[in-house]
């Protein structure tokens, strides 16, 4: 009869460690290289943020003619979208968040943004208006005027999101 040997356990082995390039004292370079990345990735989320206001509002005017009813829509989304790139900039460097309602946020921030939230009282109750009735149309005027004021708007946000970075990034952006 044959005997088997005892077998130790098993331990697992563990990967050895990846030999790494000695540390450098920091000079404050990294720093500043991961605040300008921060800065850029936010500044491009705020763009397309904007991209798609001006889009939706692009849609709006194409459709202003042949259906208002969609153009009124498309454009209080297009503006919605605008104010709510201003409140999440705000929202950045605040400790306590603005409301969550855009436009009593715009309020709170002050300035041209107030300006802005009180003109818009009037076109969310058309809104609110449309929304109840299914066979209502939007008051042409209202209409007008919401896209000439959402378009003036997002060039606002445009401009303030542009006066935030240096010189040089603002000549790349276009």
């Amino acid at each position: 009869m044959t005997t088997i040997p005892a077998s130790r356990p098993v331990q697992p082995t563990l990967p050895a460690p990846r030999p790494t390039a000695p540390r450098r004292a920091s000079r404050g370079g990294a720093a500043p290289v991961a605040s300008r990345r921060g800065a850029l990735a936010r500044f491009d989320a705020d763009q397309a943020d904007l991209q798609r206001a001006e889009a939706l509002l692009a849609r709006a005017r194409a459709a202003q003619a042949s259906d208002p009813r969609s153009a009124f829509e498309l454009t209080h989304r297009a503006a919605l979208r605008g104010a709510g790139v201003l409140v999440t900039r705000a929202n950045r460097e605040r400790r306590r968040k603005l409301p969550l309602n855009v436009w009593t946020a715009l309020d709170r921030l002050g300035g041209p943004a107030r300006e802005r939230a009180e003109q818009i009282h009037e076109l969310v109750r058309e809104r609110d208006r449309l929304d109840r009735d299914p066979a209502a149309r939007p008051d042409p005027e209202l209409l007008r005027r919401h896209l000439h004021d959402t378009s003036a708007h997002l060039a606002r946000v445009r401009e303030e999101i542009l006066s935030d970075l240096p010189a040089a990034m603002v000549a790349l952006s276009g």
